[in-house]
């Protein structure tokens, strides 16, 4: 092994911890919690009424950091398969309760969620991290497959596991998953080391979710490797996410899925707000209910053609600025951002061909 980084590895392991520290950067003015900001969402982005039990699977690779979780919620048995919602998350947030808000809230409501981490070992390959994730979707299955009804199938994820999601739905459809049901949820997508996703069923829902001031990843990079690759689905939107401030902000920063529980402490967007119930929690949520059992009512929520970001409660009630969604990316041409699309091939698995 090589006695010193070399200059690629050395930038990617600072912009990693630009990531995990972002979550608790030092407040410019006051963040704005729930409780004092906005009217919560009644029936998508809300906490259903269904207990929610975490299970724990050790990984079969020893060398990633943390276990398998399963999030089965109460009315999960083997006379009534729930769909499975499988999640990988951004880079170096391979504990779960970075994203437990996010992954409890959509149990609540019925569906399992799988929460499958890998190593943030900087000298891992993407292919061997690709592999962990997948392996951790595979077990959960082999282990809980007779309360899941993997016919009815979503990816989720965030930064580096969205980049992820195009090979781990291609890997899905190979194993059968999806048949009844299929959906992509991307959330500031980092780069995808995937290829040839011509398997991915047209009738797959895609959603592509970009933050405005994301400072981590550039949004060119959810409309080249994500959105063009996946060119070939009928059914997508292109999620703009801004800030709004009224007397707090809510900031569109990279860490808006995360909900670390640390409420007050950061203006990140790692906060629990109104970005995380209105922009994420209401937009997945919809969208597996749309995917899943053909509900009509919850398509354009899942969407964003009701773009509804709730209400500031001590500013006249007025409504905070809505999600923008659109049938083309829409990217931010002042965004100063760690990871640029021109620098992909960077990044690439040595000895592998890298295009842009």
């Amino acid at each position: 092994m090589k006695k010193f980084l070399s200059l690629t590895v050395k930038t990617f392991f600072l912009s990693s911890l630009l990531l995990l520290t972002a979550l608790f950067a030092e407040a410019q003015i006051v963040p704005c919690t729930n409780q004092k900001v906005i009217t919560l969402p009644t029936e998508y982005g809300n906490f259903g009424q269904l207990t929610v039990t975490r299970n724990a699977i050790q990984h079969p690779d020893l060398t990633v950091p943390a276990p398998i979780s399963v999030f089965m919620p109460g009315n999960a048995t083997a006379q009534n398969r729930r769909p499975v919602v499988f999640f990988a998350h951004g880079f170096g947030g391979f504990d779960y309760r970075f994203y437990e808000g996010l992954l409890r809230q959509l149990t609540s409501n019925g569906y399992i969620v799988v929460f499958a981490p890998y190593t943030p070992n900087l000298f891992t390959t993407h292919a061997n991290r690709y592999q962990q994730i997948w392996s951790g979707f595979l077990l959960a299955v082999e282990r809980y497959g007779n309360v899941m009804d993997t016919s009815r199938t979503g990816f989720a994820g965030h930064s580096y596991g969205a980049g992820a999601l195009p090979e781990m739905t291609k890997r899905g459809v190979a194993q059968g998953w999806g048949s009844n049901g299929l959906f992509i949820f991307a959330m500031a997508p980092w780069y995808s080391w995937g290829s040839d996703f011509s398997s991915i069923p047209a009738k797959t829902k895609l959603v592509v979710q970009i933050y405005w001031e994301d400072g981590t990843n550039e949004h060119l990079i959810a409309q080249n490797d994500l959105w063009k690759k996946l060119n070939h689905l009928t059914e997508r939107k292109w999620q703009t996410v801004r800030s709004a401030q009224c007397r707090c902000s809510l900031k569109a920063g990279h860490s808006v899925p995360v909900t670390s529980g640390e409420q007050g402490t950061s203006d990140s967007g790692g906060d629990l707000n109104a970005q995380d119930y209105w922009s994420v929690w209401r937009r997945l949520h919809a969208l597996s209910d749309y995917t899943f059992n053909n509900n009509a009512a919850a398509k354009d929520i899942a969407f964003g053609v009701d773009a509804r970001s709730g209400r500031w409660r001590f500013c006249a009630l007025r409504p905070v600025a809505p999600i923008e969604a659109t049938d083309a990316p829409v990217v931010n041409p002042d965004q100063e951002a760690t990871f640029r699309w021109a620098s992909k091939c960077a990044f690439a698995d040595p000895g592998t061909p890298c295009s842009l």
